[in-house]
């Protein structure tokens, strides 16, 4: 994957205030002209893509727009600049509050990304790490170029994504190896993860580092499945569409097949991970109320048996992002207590985990985003090896 610099070149961050939010329709600071030079007497546009995203929607609210980089002094003599940046009345300026979290970051183009959320979020947390502007002011506006050597990863590369922002993760060196093996079509997902595990260049033992492997599986599947899906859209880019609804379809099957499948291929690599360290489990097992556990350890008859000790029953789900559908995991294998849930996603909010705390929920993370979340809640988090530890030392494997 390439490096963030190739993505954006500058970055700035502040909570807004009372001014930015009024009717004026201006976020201040004259700190702007270091990412978007000094307008002078002009009134500069920049076309912006525009987000508001917070954790009770169900997706981002995104509006493309024209915003104005002035001197709202400019004709005021004898009176320092004072610069704003103006933006138009939308669907996400009737959502953004004082106090709210915004991110501005500028691309090579010239192009804006705009980001708004509520503080101290999940989202708010995330685009810090991202972008490494965790130590920028609590006021004011601060900046940050970009560091050159900031590799997209594929975590971040799920957080780009989400914010509209396409990354290639596709290596042509790989197609006609995948092609010799597919031809031009999708496999079933487990043959893909099996495929992507035999041919993964980094030799990493799952037994002996479970969080590395683990990743290093999912991030080399994501490649040849972007490598695949690339010729297969070209194929069909080529083709043509017979009529709109034709297109539209045939988008929406690429959008979801995207959602879908790294979801199972998780979910494939993680069976994989607990194979090589001799646990017992099983897969997709039915508790109450036609709950199903994504992995259950021992298995089925132990669980359904009143006579096993519960304390020797463990439950994981996977889920690549939580967001709010970690509470599904709640109704899921009622005889344990606490649940795991393991993700793949990067500095969720401290309410969010307090919350999952509270309901007997302890999430499992790879070890390498342990430093992605707060201080106050690494020593509650899990990494897979210490998962692995844990259903051991209490007999389940």
């Amino acid at each position: 994957m390439g490096d963030l610099r190739g993505i954006f070149t500058d970055v700035g961050a502040k909570y807004l205030t009372k001014v930015d939010v009024g009717k004026q329709h201006e976020i201040g600071s004259n700190n702007f002209t270091q990412m978007l030079g000094d307008p002078g007497s002009q009134k500069i546009p920049f076309e912006c893509m525009v987000l508001y995203i917070d954790e009770e929607l169900e997706s981002p609210i995104v509006v493309s727009s024209t915003m104005t980089w002035y001197d709202t002094r400019l004709s005021q003599p004898g009176r320092n600049p004072e610069f704003r940046l103006y933006y138009k009345k939308s669907d996400v300026s009737e959502r953004i509050r004082e106090g709210d979290f915004c991110l501005v970051a500028i691309r090579p183009d010239k192009t804006l990304l705009i980001v708004f959320t509520p503080a101290n979020s999940t989202v708010e947390q995330q685009l810090r790490w991202l972008f490494g502007i965790a130590d920028l002011p609590e006021k004011g506006f601060g900046l940050k170029e970009v560091d050159y050597s900031r590799k997209v990863s594929i975590v971040e590369a799920v957080i780009l994504e989400a914010l509209g922002v396409e990354v290639r993760q596709d290596d042509e060196n790989w197609l006609d190896t995948i092609l010799n093996k597919f031809g031009a079509s999708f496999p079933k997902t487990h043959v893909f993860s099996e495929f992507a595990r035999a041919t993964c260049p980094c030799e990493v033992s799952a037994a002996r580092d479970p969080d590395l492997a683990l990743l290093k599986w999912i991030e080399h599947e994501e490649m040849l499945f972007r490598t695949l899906e690339r010729k297969i859209v070209q194929e069909q880019l080529d083709s043509g569409f017979g009529d709109v609804d034709h297109f539209v379809k045939f988008s929406l099957s690429v959008q979801n097949r995207r959602k879908s499948r790294i979801g199972h291929a998780l979910e494939h690599h993680l069976a994989a991970v607990f194979h090589a360290n001799e646990l017992r489990f099983e897969r997709q097992v039915v508790t109450e109320h036609r709950s199903t556990a994504d992995f259950l350890f021992p298995g089925y008859d132990q669980y359904h048996d009143s006579l096993y000790p519960a304390k020797q029953l463990f439950m994981l789900a996977s889920k690549s992002t939580c967001k709010d559908r970690w509470r599904q995991v709640l109704s899921e294998a009622e005889r344990i207590r606490p649940k795991h849930l393991l993700t793949l996603e990067p500095s969720i909010s401290a309410h969010q985990t307090f919350e999952m705390k509270e309901h007997g929920l302890q999430l499992v993370v790879p070890s390498s985003l342990r430093e992605t979340y707060k201080n106050s809640q690494r020593g509650w988090l899990l990494d897979i090896q210490e998962f692995i530890d844990l259903v051991r030392t209490h007999g389940a494997g």
